[in-house]
């Protein structure tokens, strides 16, 4: 639901005076934004570019401005202080709701608030709050920045890009703001625990480079050294009663799935001729760092044995859907299967992830006039990912790997912000290398196993 402003000519006069409006909002007609389909962030940066806007217009008038501009200004003043106020108030909803997400409804945000409030609609008839659908965690178009900046405040180091601290560390500090990042950072061992706000970037490049989490799974933030998620074990059955009859028990089945984090690291070689001369290098090292820790990342999650120190990936948990299908792809049926299977379990697959490899093998399916065949709709609808994390030598022949089909976001990936990076200069020292030593610490949990399937012995 839009904003409803007090002047009709509301969108026109915004238009006209205040263009710089349609940067902040995607429009230039103010009557149709949407708040509360926009993100924490940008609510607070629409408000704050509003007030200046308001501002600025208001400082045009002087003892010398016709009495019509004052009287233009003066409304469209009204109209930014009424958009400011809608701000104001969508944030009071959500801070009330208790969630700071975007809302799937929208609506008068002064209505009352909770499952069973309802209120008279502009038409005389009533509509009640429809509860938001919350996710716990990050969704994959968010960012663990914000959520560090939410919680801890804005750093002075947020916006000392992490390529650069990387630099520093070997070719020392340009700035005083590289300095007193690397004095915060230093530990007794010679490494350096990067400040969290620039940690934060490095997670962000990592979780970028995910196909687990543009598939849409979900990062959980750790904050202790043990965090509980409720998993479902089973669904309730619903039974219909007879008058007075007793009403059959059937309760949901819940266990809890524990993420415990565990150490994920990495190394990277660097020339030192390279770290000193490259002027790239500084955006380019976080970039190899971060896809490198990504790709094991995604095979865990994928893959995982749940052997220790090792978490348990998707394959291995109990409870998920499998086919093995012992021969090569030649048609789109096993991922008919994978589909069906998932939503039998009630949920919706948001990918399928599989090699690149066995997705060229779709690409080259053709029907009996040699033309290419196209996938059923409802499996062409569904986003295809594709990671070298999962193996085409397995199996067997060691030709064998596997397709993964599942809705992604009960798939929960928690992270630590804490990310600690050591600078060897011994260890390749006869070939003049620098070695980057980065490691961070994370777990992998299932939350809905049924939401799952894996088809597994695909021959190349």
């Amino acid at each position: 639901m839009t904003i409803q402003f007090s002047d009709t000519n509301a969108a026109l006069l915004v238009k006209k005076n205040v263009q710089s409006l349609r940067n902040v909002f995607g429009t230039s007609d103010i009557t149709s934004v949407e708040l509360h389909k926009m993100d924490w962030r940008d609510l607070n940066k629409a408000s704050a570019d509003t007030r200046r806007a308001c501002r600025k217009l208001l400082d045009e008038i002087t003892n010398n401005t016709p009495d019509e501009r004052v009287k233009d200004i003066e409304r469209t003043s009204e109209v930014l202080l009424e958009l400011i106020d809608a701000i104001a108030e969508e944030q009071d909803t959500r801070t009330e709701i208790g969630s700071r997400a975007p809302r799937a409804v929208g609506g008068d945000p002064r209505r009352p608030i909770g499952p069973n409030a309802t209120v008279r609609g502009e038409d005389g008839g009533h509509y009640r709050n429809i509860p938001d659908v919350r996710t716990i965690g990050l969704k994959p178009e968010e960012r663990m920045s914000e959520w560090v900046e939410d919680r801890e405040g804005r750093s002075e180091y947020a916006d000392l890009p992490i390529g650069d601290y990387l630099r520093s560390m070997v070719c020392g500090a340009k700035t005083d703001l590289e300095k007193r990042a690397l004095s915060e950072g230093t530990d007794s061992a010679g490494g350096y625990t990067v400040p969290t706000a620039l940690a934060s970037q490095m997670i962000d490049l990592l979780r970028s480079q995910s196909v687990c989490s543009r598939a849409g799974a979900p990062t959980i933030p750790l904050t202790t050294k043990e965090n509980l998620i409720a998993k479902v074990a089973s669904d309730p059955t619903p039974a219909w009663r007879s008058e007075e009859g007793s009403i059959t028990v059937s309760d949901p089945t819940f266990t809890s799935v524990s993420l415990q984090p565990k150490s994920l690291a990495c190394i990277v070689k660097v020339s030192r001729e390279l770290m000193e001369d490259s002027l790239n290098l500084p955006v380019m090292l976080p970039q190899i760092l971060a896809t490198s820790m990504a790709k094991e990342w995604d095979r865990v999650a994928l893959l995982g044995s749940g052997t220790a120190p090792e978490p348990e990936g998707v394959a291995n948990v109990s409870g998920i859907g499998t086919n093995a299908l012992s021969a090569g792809l030649t048609s789109y049926a096993p991922l008919v299967t994978a589909r069906t299977a998932v939503k039998n379990a009630n949920a919706d697959p948001t990918a399928y992830i599989m090699s690149v490899r066995d997705e060229g093998t779709f690409a080259g399916l053709t029907a009996t006039d040699n033309q290419p065949l196209n996938a059923p709709r409802q499996v062409s609808e569904i986003p295809w990912l594709t990671t070298t994390a999962i193996p085409t030598d397995g199996g067997a022949g060691s030709d064998e790997s596997t397709i993964f089909c599942g809705d992604f976001r009960h798939l929960y990936m928690g992270v630590r912000t804490e990310l600690t990076i050591m600078i060897s200069k011994e260890l390749y020292m006869e070939t003049g290398q620098y070695a980057f030593l980065a490691w961070f610490r994370g777990d992998i949990a299932v939350a809905h196993p049924g939401a799952f399937h894996t088809t597994t012995a695909i021959t190349g």
